[in-house]
């Protein structure tokens, strides 16, 4: 998809699966946003240019928003979302959406664009948090002890993401309607150990299918619990020539 000799990373697919946005550091940039047509044709368009670095986290499912992180030598690591219009190209200016002196990381829209999923770790550790969109005015913690990597199931009622310890973990959401919408979140469950390779603040590390129940994972077979290597296992079979034939 890229030859450009830059670093190029970060891909996520529009929602018709036509484009694919990423991140590249060209022209002596830290990283500025492209697209192209994700059938190869056609040329990479820049689709925002900043001082700062960014990193692609969604092309949101109505295909209205992308949402990136951009890095500020002031604020860290913030969520921000650029506009997009109908023909994949910005609709009105950049605006951010959790904007402070820490790191906020991985947003995620959820499927209908009415709540914002991220990464913060304004308590000492990273957590998971969940804000109304636009309004980002109702933060409510996901995750009870260290959580990363928010993604959403395809009909917004569960959010899954990585424990410190390397657990993809499950959390139901219930959101009450009303002329001001809540949202309430389950006991955290743990599915499953990832065998992550060591988490990247940047980058996912997963993905799910819209029904939540196939994943695709970057992992490291060897690697235990908390992501580091481990060693593998080592199985001795003893009087083996006096076990009967089989």
């Amino acid at each position: 998809m890229t030859t450009d000799s830059s670093p190029n990373g970060s891909p996520v697919f529009s929602p018709q699966g036509d484009r694919i946005a990423f991140r590249s550091g060209r022209d002596g940039h830290l990283g500025d946003l492209y697209s192209r047509a994700s059938n190869g044709s056609g040329q990479d368009e820049v689709v925002l240019s900043t001082p700062h670095g960014k990193t692609v986290n969604q092309w949101s499912r109505d295909g209205r928003f992308i949402v990136y992180m951009d890095q500020d030598p002031k604020t860290k690591w913030d969520v921000w979302v650029l506009p997009m219009g109908p023909d994949g190209k910005p609709s009105a200016k950049q605006t951010p959406f959790v904007h402070s002196g820490f790191n906020e990381a991985h947003g995620q829209l959820s499927p209908d664009s009415h709540w914002m999923a991220y990464t913060s770790d304004v308590s000492g550790q990273r957590e998971v948090y969940v804000q109304p969109f636009p309004s980002a005015d109702n933060e409510l913690r996901i995750s009870t002890a260290g959580g990363a990597e928010p993604r959403w199931r395809g009909d917004g009622k569960e959010l899954f993401y990585v424990t410190p310890d390397g657990k993809l973990t499950a959390v139901a959401v219930t959101v009450s309607p009303g002329p001001r919408p809540s949202l309430r979140a389950g006991a955290p469950v743990a599915l499953f150990d990832m065998h992550l390779p060591p988490l990247n603040l940047n980058n996912f590390n997963y993905d799910v299918t819209a029904d939540g129940k196939r994943f695709l994972i970057t992992t490291n077979p060897l690697a235990g619990s908390s992501g580091a290597p481990s060693t593998p296992p080592l199985t001795v079979r003893v009087n083996w020539t006096a076990a009967p034939p089989k």
